[in-house]
């Protein structure tokens, strides 16, 4: 299942006027597409902070790069991209020689924990089941229950915490394999109290009322303004919850349901960015990057 995401908001990007145009960078993960390397279990030895690290040279690469003003550097993260954005301008500011980051923008993942996502995706897995009709909803039952969730999940953490903290953990009779440092990482960190203490610049907040994957409520603005007291009156701060975003950044008509969620992304992957997404978007760039531009054309 190939989305291509960040190259189709690139390929978006380069249709700016000319005297109105911005670099891109993008970047696979690491241990992902071209972020890979010959040890096959890089993505799952990667933690949370390794990909907060990683952000921080892909500004450093920037700010160093001739045609690049490194004041006014723009930083996106999708999913786990937004969750982890006020770690990544944390290290950006306390790291000698680069200045602040001038604005973030979040997808899917403003004010969101990987704990209370993936607690929200089991309730929502249970509701649905329990809503199901007919033969496979009685059969789902008999394996799907509240309980039986958090069970696994307990036992997932109580390996990913073991005194010997280890990078890997193996589920399911070691068939399956779990990033543990990574988990561990996440589970100790508050996407809340990293948001009041850390950021500062401009912001974009905008999860879409069809995400399944996590809460949407974070980008109503005046939750979005509460979660980001130290940011100045002057900035430009906006959250928006488009009605039919998913997390795969585009739009479906009808019901968003989870246990539907790989047959809706395969076809979801085929479409173009949500529509609303990359207006928004445009908007705020153009107040964050040109703001004196656009006063002038007002006056």
């Amino acid at each position: 299942m190939f989305f291509n995401t960040a190259k189709r908001f690139a390929e978006h990007i380069s249709q700016r006027p000319s005297d109105m145009s911005i670099a891109v960078l993008s970047y696979d993960k690491r241990g992902v597409g071209k972020s890979s390397t010959d040890d096959k279990r890089l993505f799952y030895r990667t933690g949370m902070m390794d990909i907060v690290s990683d952000a921080v040279e892909a500004v450093r690469y920037l700010s160093n790069h001739p045609r690049i003003d490194s004041k006014r550097i723009i930083v996106l993260g999708h999913s786990e991209g937004a969750i982890i954005m006020p770690l990544i301008c944390k290290e950006v500011a306390t790291s000698g020689g680069l200045n602040p980051i001038c604005g973030c923008i979040f997808y899917c993942g403003f004010g969101e924990n990987l704990k209370d996502a993936m607690t929200m995706q089991r309730e929502t897995i249970v509701r649905e089941v329990n809503e199901m009709k007919g033969l496979k909803g009685w059969l789902l039952r008999r394996f799907i229950s509240v309980d039986k969730m958090r069970k696994q999940y307990d036992d997932l953490m109580a390996k990913v915490n073991s005194p010997d903290e280890p990078d890997i953990v193996w589920i399911q009779s070691g068939l399956v394999k779990q990033p543990a440092k990574w988990l561990r990482e996440h589970m100790s960190f508050d996407s809340h109290d990293a948001l009041k203490k850390y950021m500062d610049c401009h912001c974009l907040a905008i999860t879409g009322k069809k995400d399944i994957q996590v809460h949407n409520e974070f980008c109503i603005q005046e939750n979005v303004r509460d979660l980001l007291p130290n940011v100045a009156a002057f900035k430009v701060i906006e959250g928006h919850r488009p009605e039919n975003l998913t997390h795969a950044l585009r739009s479906l008509e009808g019901e968003s349901k989870i246990m539907n969620m790989k047959t809706d992304y395969y076809i979801l992957g085929k479409l173009p960015l949500d529509e609303e997404l990359l207006l928004l978007t445009d908007d705020w760039i153009d107040k964050v990057l040109f703001h004196d531009r656009n006063k002038g054309a007002m006056d």
